[in-house]
């Protein structure tokens, strides 16, 4: 479901990103050009978000390991740089960004994290509505609790693929729940009941909801 996806979306962004379909240009001899450095493009990403990806734990015979999750993270945010400084501006580079962004708020780096995020989240990338999803967390993180509605709001009035407007509101509810839990109650019955029908965001809702009733 919806929520579960962008709860855990690391591994199925991954995939999604690595086979981003090539836009098709005008001009036939430009295409071709163009697809190939779409493609490498594609291919160093991947590479990038295979490292993200890479389990940690003693070596063995089926793959890369990392010893610790503290050398993972550096050779993934090392990775991700190096897509980011190459193609800056290109939806591999925002993606790549987003990645590091989120990477960052998991260290503590609060103040990166936020930029890297932000620029992502502003941009036309695909991944722009996870990005305000990660940047809402970095903003509650740090008890910026208006930054944090106003972009759940934006993301309830205008959902995507990936961020549905139920889970928008579920997480809206969350955000409101120390600060306005009246607000946060009525956010949960205001749900289109198609959505409340999805287990994901069923079980969700109910969770939240026995949380507040307590």
């Amino acid at each position: 479901g919806a929520l579960e996806y962008a709860s855990s979306h690391r591994q199925s962004v991954t995939r999604w990103a690595i086979v981003i379909v090539l836009a098709i240009l005008l001009s036939g001899g430009g295409y071709w050009y163009y697809a190939h450095q779409k493609s490498v493009r594609r291919q160093d990403l991947g590479a990038a978000l295979s490292v993200v990806d890479t389990p940690v734990g003693p070596a063995n015979d089926y793959g890369k390991t990392f010893p610790t999750e503290d050398a993972k993270r550096k050779a993934a945010l090392q990775a991700l740089s190096g897509v980011v400084a190459k193609y800056s501006g290109s939806n591999a580079g925002l993606i790549a960004q987003y990645y590091r962004g989120t990477l960052e708020a998991q260290a503590g780096d609060a103040k990166t994290a936020e930029t890297d995020l932000h620029a992502v989240a502003n941009s036309d990338s695909e991944v722009a509505p996870l990005a305000r999803i990660a940047l809402a967390q970095v903003y509650l993180d740090q008890k910026k609790t208006a930054e944090a509605q106003s972009l759940l709001r934006a993301i309830v009035n205008s959902p995507t693929s990936l961020v549905s407007k139920a889970q928008a509101q579920i997480l809206l509810a969350k955000a409101d729940e120390s600060v306005n839990p009246t607000e946060s109650k009525n956010i949960l019955k205001s749900i289109d009941k198609s959505d409340q029908g999805r287990p994901a965001v069923s079980r969700a809702t109910d969770q939240l909801s026995s949380q507040l009733a307590k």
